[in-house]
Parts: C-alpha cells; sequence; structure tokens
C-alpha cells in the first residue's frame, strides 16, 4: 500500500470529547490516512505515574477518580455509551488493583503494566467515535506487533522482530477499515508490556510508518486558534445588534508537528531514538525531574 498514511494524534489531541472528534475530522481528510496512533488523554499518564510510584489511600482514591472522570467524560457522550462501558471498567479495575500493588512494592515492570493502560483507553474511546461517525474502525493492540527489550521504562524496539510481526498481523486488518492503535507501549519477548519512555509516541507512528512502507506519517498537535471561529451576533427584536458574545477563552486546532516522508524514515527513527536515549540519560541523572 504505497500511498498509506499514518497519522498521530497526541494527549491534547484526545484531551476530550471533542478534541478527539477534531482529530477524527483531520485524520478523515486523506482517505489514504490507513492506521492512527494515539497516546492518552491529556493529564492520564501524570495521573498513571503518580499512581505507580505507589501512594497513600487518600491520595490514591483521588487519583483514581480523576483518572475515572477523564474516561467517563468521553464516555457518557457517545451515542451508545454502554457498547464500551464494561471494557472501559475493566481497565479501570486494573489500574486500580495495580495501584495498590504498587503501593506495596512498586518496580519498573509493574509501573509500565500500569501506564499502559492510558492509552488502552483513549484507543477504545476514539474507536467508539469513529464507528458511530459512521467509519469502519477496528481497534488494535500495538503489543503485538511492538516486540521490544525488556528494560522497563525505556525499552528499545527490535526493528526487525516489528518489521516481521506488522506484515503478519497489522497489515492484513489494513483492508478491513482504518486501523487504531497505541503510542508509546509495546512488549518484550515473554509478552510483559513495555514503554519507550515518555514521548514515545512519536517513535512508535514512525515505526510503525517504516514497517508498512507508508508514504508518510502525519503527526498532529494541539495548538491555540490565531481567530476564533466566527460566531454570529444575536439582534434584538428591532433589529439591533445586541453586545457581542464573550470570546471563549481557547479555541484550538490540529496543526501538523511533523509530515515525515517515506525517504526519511531511517533518519526520523533515528532522531527519535536517540532524542530518547537523551531523555532517559537526564532523567538518570535528576530522577525527579519527568
Amino acid at each position: 500500500m504505497t500511498d498509506l498514511v499514518v497519522a498521530k494524534f497526541g494527549g491534547t489531541s484526545v484531551a476530550d470529547f471533542d478534541a478527539m472528534n477534531r482529530s477524527v475530522d483531520v485524520a478523515m481528510i486523506d482517505e489514504n490516512t490507513r492506521v492512527v496512533v494515539l497516546s492518552a488523554s491529556a493529564g492520564v499518564t501524570n495521573l498513571l505515574v503518580a499512581l505507580a510510584d505507589g501512594l497513600e489511600p487518600t491520595e490514591r482514591f483521588d487519583k483514581l477518580e480523576a483518572l475515572r472522570q477523564i474516561q467517563f467524560n468521553i464516555l457518557e457522550r457517545l451515542r451508545y455509551p454502554n457498547v464500551i462501558r464494561e471494557e472501559i471498567e475493566r481497565l479501570l479495575e486494573n489500574i486500580t488493583t495495580l495501584a495498590e500493588a504498587a503501593a506495596l512494592a512498586s518496580s519498573t515492570a509493574l509501573t509500565d503494566e500500569l501506564v499502559s493502560h492510558g492509552e488502552l483507553m483513549s484507543t477504545l474511546l476514539f474507536v467508539e467515535i469513529l464507528r458511530e461517525r459512521g467509519i469502519a474502525a477496528q481497534w488494535f493492540d500495538v503489543r503485538k506487533v511492538m516486540r521490544t527489550s525488556d528494560r522497563f521504562g525505556r525499552a528499545e524496539p527490535d526493528i526487525a522482530a516489528l518489521a516481521e510481526l506488522t506484515q503478519l498481523q497489522l497489515t492484513p486488518r489494513l483492508a478491513e477499515g482504518l486501523v487504531v492503535t497505541q503510542g508509546f507501549i509495546g512488549s518484550e519477548a515473554k509478552g510483559r508490556t513495555t514503554t519507550l519512555g515518555r514521548g514515545g509516541s512519536d517513535y512508535t507512528a514512525a515505526l510503525l510508518g517504516e514497517a508498512l512502507n507508508a508514504s508518510r506519517v502525519d503527526i498532529w498537535t494541539d495548538v491555540p486558534a490565531s481567530t476564533p471561529p466566527t460566531r454570529a451576533l444575536p439582534r434584538r427584536q428591532n433589529g439591533s445588534t445586541l453586545s457581542p458574545l464573550p470570546k471563549p477563552p481557547k479555541w484550538r486546532r490540529l496543526a501538523p508537528r511533523y509530515c515525515i516522508r517515506r525517504r526519511c524514515f531511517p533518519r526520523c527513527v533515528a532522531i527519535f531514538r536517540s532524542s530518547l536515549a537523551q531523555q532517559r540519560a537526564e532523567s538518570r541523572r535528576h530522577p525527579g525531574v519527568q
């Protein structure tokens, strides 16, 4: 599929129901977009990382409630929320169990398992929004193809295994509709969940683009719009105009952050890998800084 496009959307671009719909609009502009890679909704990864550090019951409850609120604010705006309610509830229960375990004894493997739930939930919700808009979409667990080392928290992808597994498990799915999958996460040889490190979703998109021989990878970001949408002023019955409506504090729009062409995949993958390596080195020097 030489014209295939991979589109990646970050946390603010899937922060809530409206943001997800804007991202759907952008993804559907190009009919060649066949794979969408998502981050967790904005704020979710930070909450999960905090839970993975091990918290006292009261603080843990507050973080879990904040997570639930983010997910349900999106879920409850679906026309048919019950279609995926059970699955979202199951993932939230998993998070609770893992957070309780982390409070007793944390580990890098447990942290990766816990924080992966952010991307799992955002992609499930995004797929349902697509389906409710009449778009054939399918959820795909990227851990089936993103084989990595077992260096939890800073796993290194196995490029050869990724290429082989992508052709076996992901490529055949492309004929069935738009594929929505996760950035940032993978799995090691024994099937345990790993993460590529903060910012790893861009890396995921580039790796999948290369493995799929895509024509390009579009990495989108959410930015303030320069001007708000046109808003008609209401009129009085006598025809005179009322005072202008108050301007909302922020109008958002999606803008391309990177557009990676096929010929640039090897160089860009190397750049992302180097950037993550530098980030990991910095985090080891300053472990309290995210």
